[in-house]
């Protein structure tokens, strides 16, 4: 009997395995960047009430954002996040280190989930 070298299948399953990884990643990207998303938006929205702006200018705030998240391209190229933060830093002095994000524990967050996911 011919023994085979198993080395072929060995790439092709580390392979197979490095890819689901990398894709695995990449929903975990996608899932990172709707929560950070709500995030800013909530934020945003939240500080806007709280000066007082009229529901009328809150909801059209809220489609102006949709619209930017909603849009891949500005002016023929990929809109870049750091590009738009140096933009506005440079011209509205915002300093973007002052931002210090507070998030529920693990169990707060999980019973959200769960209380979410009874409301659907």
């Amino acid at each position: 009997m011919k023994v085979k070298d198993c080395s072929k299948c060995r790439k092709d399953i580390l392979k197979a395995a490095r890819d689901e990884y990398i894709k695995s990643q990449y929903a975990i990207l996608q899932d990172c960047a709707f929560t950070f998303a709500i995030y800013a938006t909530v934020g945003t929205l939240t500080a806007m009430v709280r000066r007082g702006r009229s529901k009328e200018y809150i909801q059209k705030l809220y489609d102006d954002i949709v619209m930017i998240y909603d849009t891949p391209q500005m002016f023929g190229k990929d809109i870049s996040v750091g590009e738009l933060m140096r933009s506005l830093e440079r011209e509205y002095d915002i300093d973007f280190n002052r931002i210090n994000v507070h998030i529920e524990d693990e169990k707060a967050f999980i019973k959200s989930l769960k209380e979410g996911e009874k409301q659907k």
